[in-house]
Parts: structure tokens; C-alpha cells; sequence
């Protein structure tokens, strides 16, 4: 059975910031009711259905804002006795104080925001083929041990999904190590290769399953696929001598979901 409460008059405050600001609200109930409305507050883990965690509240009026404290004041003293375990009070009514902030997680400036994108600089760190360089005053060739580590850039690609209703676990498993098909968020076909995955589930208070999963990728300035070959100074595509596999199989990334 719902419990009662009553919203004190001009309790509610709301102060917002760049990091996504906080809230108060007060509510008179109970006081038999008023661990229990707490819980329903603050999130609790809860046996149906199937077991699992329910959220905690929202603010109304700032949906991105979760309640992450309660505070419970007694009011109107009804009893006060004495038990082995020492003094207790029991109060006619309880005051109880709800603060709301951002939850981990959830995007702090739009609650409704469900992907969002981010990009690193990163390189790695390789040697020059022997043979493959020579000084441009006489066309000899460079001895390897002349030459230094070649620095490629490269970038580490970042695509994070926001309630996801359910974790496509079996494609992200076929797809990781695998370089894009087909030209990917203006990436031509060959130059991403999909790392992996993190994923995080919470429970809805209605017990559905709210996923948030960040996808993981690397670019480089050539396709995965090929290598720099010393007799013609290009980039050219190698595969296994046995099989003519690439070394990079190729997957569809718009089957993730991104």
C-alpha cells in the first residue's frame, strides 16, 4: 500500500551549477511510515522482481537529480520508554528532508542525453623498417640503428550509450578486435578497431533494466590491414599465407548500436 505524505509548503529549493546543481525537499508523514518512505527515497534493494536494486527517487522538476540523502526528525512526542537496549522515543509525525544531486553516471546537464562522444590523443611507438629509408643528399641508405623510433598518432575513440534497454553482450564479444567494414562516423573502412566494452546495469523502479555501455576504439592514419612495404613506399594491405585471412577481421559497427 503507497504511503501518505504531505509536502510541507514552500519547502522545495532547487541551486543548479555547472556540475549540475542539487535540491531539498520536505515531506511531513507518519512517523510509523517514516523509515519506510525513506527507503523509498533513497533506493533500496528489493526482491521483486527478480531481486535487484531500486533507484532512488527523482526530483520532480530536474529529472538528472537523484536523492542521495535523508534526514528523519520526529515531531509531536506520543510515547517514551525503556527497553534493554536503553531509551526510545516514538513521535506522532516525522519531518523528513530529501536532498537530491546528480547521480554517477547519468549526464549532469540533460537527462535526456543518450550518447555522447569523447576523443584522446594517444601514439604509439614503432621502428623503422631496415632498407626502407635513405638520406635525401645522396640517396644512400640509412642503416636501421641510424634511424629513431617512428611516432604514429593515433586516437582513442570513446562512444557512450545512455539507457540502454538491453546489452547486445554476444555482438560486442563477436565485433571486439575487429576493424570497421564499411566508412564509420567519417572513418574510412579499415582505419578503426573496436577494443571492447564497459557496461553498467541499473534497475528501474518499475524493474526494467537500464544499461549504460561505453564503446571503446582506436584510429589510425592507415587501415589496420596494412603495412608499409620498403620496395614501393607505400601502405598495402597483407593477409596469412595460409587461409589469406586479414590480420584484422571486419564487422559491422552500427550493429553495437552506435
Amino acid at each position: 500500500m503507497p504511503i501518505a505524505y504531505e509536502e510541507l509548503v514552500g519547502s522545495c529549493s532547487a541551486q543548479f551549477a555547472s556540475g549540475g546543481g542539487s535540491a531539498t525537499r520536505i515531506f511531513k508523514v507518519a512517523w510509523s511510515d517514516a523509515f519506510d518512505f525513506a527507503g523509498e527515497l533513497y533506493g533500496r534493494y528489493s526482491t521483486w522482481p527478480e531481486g535487484g536494486y531500486v533507484l532512488p527517487a527523482r526530483f520532480p522538476y530536474r529529472l538528472h537529480l537523484y536523492c542521495d540523502e535523508v534526514n528523519i526528525e520526529g515531531i509531536g512526542i506520543t510515547d517514551e520508554s525503556s527497553n534493554a537496549d536503553g531509551t526510545y522515543t516514538t513521535y506522532l509525525w516525522a519531518k523528513v528532508t530529501a536532498r537530491y544531486s546528480p547521480m554517477t553516471g547519468v549526464d549532469p546537464e540533460d537527462p535526456e542525453v543518450v550518447e555522447e562522444e569523447s576523443i584522446s590523443v594517444a601514439a604509439d611507438i614503432g621502428t623503422a623498417e631496415d632498407g626502407a629509408w635513405e638520406y635525401t643528399a645522396d640517396n644512400v641508405i640509412a642503416s636501421n640503428s641510424a634511424m629513431p623510433a617512428i611516432t604514429e598518432p593515433t586516437m582513442l575513440f570513446t562512444v557512450t550509450r545512455f539507457h540502454v534497454s538491453a546489452l547486445p553482450e554476444s555482438i560486442i564479444a563477436a565485433t571486439a578486435g575487429a576493424v570497421n567494414n564499411a566508412t564509420w562516423r567519417g572513418f574510412s573502412a579499415g582505419y578503426v578497431l573496436f577494443i571492447g566494452a564497459d557496461a553498467r546495469r541499473s534497475i528501474t523502479t518499475d524493474g526494467a533494466e537500464d544499461w549504460e555501455v561505453a564503446y571503446f576504439f582506436k584510429t589510425k592514419t592507415h587501415n589496420w590491414n596494412h603495412v608499409y612495404r620498403s620496395e614501393d613506399g607505400h601502405y598495402e594491405a597483407v593477409r596469412t599465407k595460409v587461409g589469406h585471412d586479414p590480420m584484422y577481421a571486419t564487422a559491422t559497427f552500427t550493429d553495437l548500436g552506435v
